[in-house]
């Protein structure tokens, strides 16, 4: 499967010049696109939910790394560090003009096939609907209300559908988890009729129907833990139906849902996390990770450029404060209130400190940098892969951690909590494999057991929910959407917290709220759907706790006070 990753992320950026004039063909004639085979149109949907790279430099390089506290700048954040750009939501955009509408494409080339040729592509159209509901969540997710059941339907219907109707959130959950239902039982029927092969098309499984539906259940609990606040009981509901079906559940990191792409696919700028400003990251989040001997730091963060003998040479020619010691730590964050620089005992932590080491004349800052190859392959050169998580075997074992934790769902939080540790810290080793990371030390299985016995991180039933909780943040380094939406949806880590502490965020001494979804765009009197777009601002807006549209502070539904 390596294999076929790599071809499709080098096919994907560097086409002939024949297949750019072929594709160039069938985006400008409405009916070419329904004479290609539909696998090939698989490929484009699915690379497309990775391939905008604006949505890295924008929604998360410059936003929600830092909103969770995942990331800092070097130099200590800004001000303005909750506030938005106008050029937040991407994925919004990348919904309707480069996933969905490709991934419906598939279905729509399929439907129009004669009987005999469709009954091949019976898994395939089941399969395409898996990555098109799961997009369809996540730009939902931080938007609230979108179109989808009325969507994508202009170019099939006459007259054209282009006035769409709005899904609720609510409606849209259910709609979602109607359709994964129904795939997953199309997927389990066997065929009379071979499949067509999907080796070179599916970016993620190679077509293989028992991944796809271990996914959509993964997905389908994914959703429903969306629930928690609005409704627990249907939340409970649906965590016992699909848990039942124990053989149709990811029970390994080989069951991931993940996208290890090439070195050309990430090559764009915009990947690379520094690629605004020098980053490290949040000092409690450092330090936790340092103190627990946590694995995952290295691959992560780099080390500190302080060595103790940097550190010994920059305090005895005064340029660190004789008042700090050198504690043995290697690995350092910075802080994530931007007031923090006002403190005066904290100013070591936002200048460059000159000094000299023997003749050799250095000027460097204590927080560590980012591992930026972990995020951007080609980083300095680098010939590294680079890992989009989506959901994993990890996520799947700490929501059933969660679950037991809560009395909701079975009673074993403590085994499925170390399941879902012994799963993150493989899944990040084998993300500093294919990254490349310099000077790479392997993970070993003194360091995992070690790490499970360290304190805040050994089981402690009194306070077991949150460290589940601190643990699936941590998991999600590497797809921050969730570290977000898990402060969103149960308040850790937290800034009261007793395992891991998030920072209060001032701007000039007054606290700041955390952004907990994106701006609304108001649609123009022009714009054809302008009454559907309005009509679910208001509806949404009937909820208080929504804010204005433009009000980034503002909750969706899911996302109950």
């Amino acid at each position: 499967m390596k294999r076929a990753l790599l071809l499709i992320s080098l096919v994907a950026l560097g086409l002939t010049s024949c297949d750019r004039q072929k594709f160039a063909e069938l985006n400008t004639d409405p009916d070419a696109i329904l004479n290609i085979p539909p696998q090939y149109e698989l490929t484009t949907g699915l690379l497309n939910i990775h391939q905008n790279s604006f949505e890295y430099y924008y929604d998360y390089n410059r936003a929600i790394y830092y909103w969770a506290q995942s990331f800092v700048t070097l130099t200590g954040n800004s001000a303005n560090v909750y506030e938005g750009s106008g050029n937040l939501n991407q994925r919004y955009g990348n919904f309707y003009s480069q996933v969905g509408n490709r991934l419906v494409d598939v279905q729509q080339i399929i439907d129009k096939l004669p009987e005999a040729e469709k009954a091949k592509y019976v898994y395939l159209k089941a399969i395409t609907g898996i990555p098109l509901a799961y997009y369809a969540w996540y730009t939902s997710d931080v938007n609230g209300s979108i179109p989808y059941t009325e969507a994508f339907k202009a170019r099939y219907t006459t007259p054209a559908l282009l006035t769409p109707k709005y899904d609720t959130q609510e409606a849209l959950y259910q709609t979602l988890d109607d359709q994964l239902k129904a795939i997953i039982t199309v997927l389990k029927t066997p065929q009379t009729v071979e499949q067509v092969s999907l080796k070179d098309n599916d970016i993620y499984f190679d077509g293989d129907p028992a991944k796809w539906i271990k996914t959509a259940n993964a997905l389908r609990l994914k959703i429903a833990f969306r629930l928690m606040k609005r409704n627990p009981d249907k939340l409970k509901s649906l965590a016992t139906e699909i848990l039942a079906d124990e053989a149709s559940l990811m029970s390994s990191t080989a069951d991931d849902w993940k996208f290890i792409a090439g070195t050309p696919f990430s090559s764009g700028g915009n990947y690379n996390p520094t690629s605004n400003s020098s980053v490290s990251g949040s000092k409690n989040l450092i330090d936790f990770m340092w103190t627990t001997a946590d694995p995952r730091l290295r691959v992560f963060f780099q080390p500190s450029p302080f060595t103790k003998e940097r550190f010994d040479a920059a305090k005895a020619q005064g340029k660190i404060p004789a008042s700090f010691a050198w504690d043995g730590q290697l690995y350092r964050g910075q802080y994530a209130d931007p007031d923090a620089s006002l403190d005066a005992s904290k100013n070591t932590y936002f200048q460059a400190i000159e000094y000299t080491v023997g003749t050799e004349k250095r000027s460097d800052r204590l927080p560590s940098s980012v591992q930026s190859r972990l995020f951007y392959g080609a980083f300095n050169s680098g010939t590294g892969q680079t890992t989009f998580p989506l959901i994993t075997y990890a996520d799947l074992c700490f929501m059933r951690a969660e679950l037991a934790a809560r009395n909701i769902l079975g009673t074993d939080a403590q085994g499925w909590y170390y399941k879902g540790i012994e799963a993150s810290l493989q899944n990040y080793d084998d993300m500093a494999r294919y990254s490349k990371l310099d000077d790479y030390k392997a993970l070993t299985a003194a360091e995992v057991t070690a790490y499970k016995a360290s304190p805040g991180v050994v089981w402690d039933a009194a306070n077991g929910l949150e460290q589940i909780l601190v643990q699936q943040y941590l998991n999600y380094f590497k797809n921050q959407n969730e570290a977000w939406a898990v402060i969103k949806r149960t308040g850790f880590p937290s800034v009261s917290g007793k395992i891991l502490k998030l920072e209060t965020v001032h701007q000039g001494g007054t606290e700041q709220k955390m952004p907990r979804r994106f701006a609304i765009a108001i649609p123009t009197v022009t714009d054809l759907n302008y009454k559907n777009a309005t009509d679910a601002i208001a509806d949404q807006q009937k909820d208080p706790s929504f804010g204005g549209p433009s009000d980034i502070t503002g909750r969706v539904w899911w996302d109950k006070p």
